[in-house]
């Protein structure tokens, strides 16, 4: 792959803040994608979903701006703005015309900095977040994989709640527990600032550091928190009945590997030949269409500095269920017993080539990929060498990887829909 046409530059600050600035001139718009490391997996006990609900929330006011006057100049720049929280990182995503970019950066560090957390706003928020999660709670899919989380990390793992937390804890949290919140997550060496599009790269790293490099760095070390896990003594299951679905949502799945694993790039291609690439790969063919037992069925691996989750996740007839299980691990078996073949090699390894230039074309591609590389430590030339590091993978390599860390016999399993017992 030839290397992206963007110019990508870098900068650390003095206080930790690590600064990304890559000219795309075939935009004219200016993305701003930005990680706080630390994300939900720092979410106290018994405060599950507290980052996610303070994202949501220091976005709406700052110490100088109510939400009117934040939006109404937001608007008046044609720009859009989000945050949210996942398990490793408070993210925010705001984009612009290039003529604009300086004003609308100036408004995100204040958003940043500066939240005021009003109780007005939090009203709002609380009620929007728990209206979502009681459509969430309503739905097979949703319900079935968190349950897996649940079922796969232990109680206090920092993996095992959903970023978006729980009803009760949502319904309790208060304003003061939001700023404390922002105190803990929301620090400069924390951040991770890509600045994307039709800028010149120099100037925009110069006004990002105007603007952050003054940000005080806390004398406490960021948290690290353990994310080690282990694979059951046997394999457990799960049910848990919805009213009024026709359809059963099955996640099956293990604890998996960090990405820096060795491991990580010839279990990510097993992956993708199993149940991602094509069709939905293995799964697709075998278990969706041949035996037409279920409606999709894909497999995936997560990004975690620590054990992350491998799992299959297939919506199915609840007349189907336990035929799909036993197609689903036969199919993992298969993989495990039998080289995958060379064009499965083959084709897998050309997607993922052939992929990431697609994806880097554009400005939000470009800084999500830049801030994933930052996130795990790929590597300045990563997305130069990412060609190389698909190809050295081996067939040999791809059933190891699978042997090694998909325990078969010792799944987890979640199924949600109508009333099907086995639990």
């Amino acid at each position: 792959m030839p290397e992206p046409s963007a110019i990508v530059t870098r900068r650390t600050l003095t206080n930790g803040a690590r600064l990304i600035a890559a000219e795309n001139r075939a935009s004219e718009t200016v993305v701003f994608a930005g990680l706080f490391v630390g994300g939900t997996a720092l979410d106290p006990a018994g405060r599950e979903g507290l980052a996610n609900l303070a994202a949501a929330v220091a976005q709406r006011a700052t110490a100088s701006r109510s939400y009117d006057q934040i939006y109404d100049q937001l608007d008046s720049l044609g720009a859009s703005l989000a945050m949210g929280a996942g398990g490793h990182a408070v993210w925010l995503r705001a984009k612009c015309l290039r003529r604009h970019w300086a004003a609308v950066a100036e408004v995100l560090a204040d958003i940043l900095r500066r939240p005021s957390f009003p109780e007005a706003e939090l009203q709002r928020v609380r009620g929007e977040v728990l209206t979502t999660l009681r459509e969430f709670d309503q739905s097979t899919r949703m319900v079935a994989g968190r349950e897996l989380c649940h079922l796969v990390y232990p109680q206090g793992h920092p993996l095992r709640h959903p970023s978006y937390g729980y009803r009760p804890v949502v319904e309790a949290v208060t304003r003061d527990e939001l700023a404390a919140c922002h105190a803990r997550l929301f620090r400069p060496d924390a951040l991770i600032l890509s600045i994307v599009g039709d800028v010149e790269a120099a100037a925009a790293l110069d006004a990002a550091a105007e603007l952050v490099g003054d940000w005080p760095r806390p004398a406490e070390p960021l948290p690290q928190p353990d994310f080690a896990a282990a694979h059951p003594p046997a394999a457990q299951r799960a049910s848990f009945p919805l009213a009024d679905k026709s359809q059963c949502d099955i996640a099956l799945g293990f604890k998996a590997i960090p990405r820096s694993h060795p491991d990580y790039e010839a279990l990510d291609q097993a992956t993708g030949i199993l149940g991602g690439i094509g069709l939905m790969g293995r799964l697709g063919d075998n278990v969706r269409d041949r035996q037409g037992l279920a409606y999709y069925a894909y497999a995936r691996l997560g990004e975690s500095f620590g054990d992350a989750l491998w799992t299959v996740n297939a919506g199915v007839n609840p007349a189907n269920v336990e035929r799909a299980i036993a197609s689903t691990l036969d199919e993992i078996r298969r993989i495990q017993d039998e080289p995958v073949t060379e064009e499965e090699l083959a084709d897998c390894q050309n997607y993922l080539i052939g992929v990431l230039p697609i994806r880097i074309e554009t400005s939000d591609g470009l800084a999500g990929t830049l801030n994933n590389i930052e996130l795990f430590g790929l590597g300045d030339d990563y997305l130069q060498r990412f060609p190389d590091i698909v190809r050295s993978v081996t067939r040999a390599d791809v059933q190891r990887a699978t042997q090694a860390h998909l325990t078969v016999e010792r799944y987890s399993l979640a199924i949600a829909g109508p009333a099907i017992g086995g639990a």
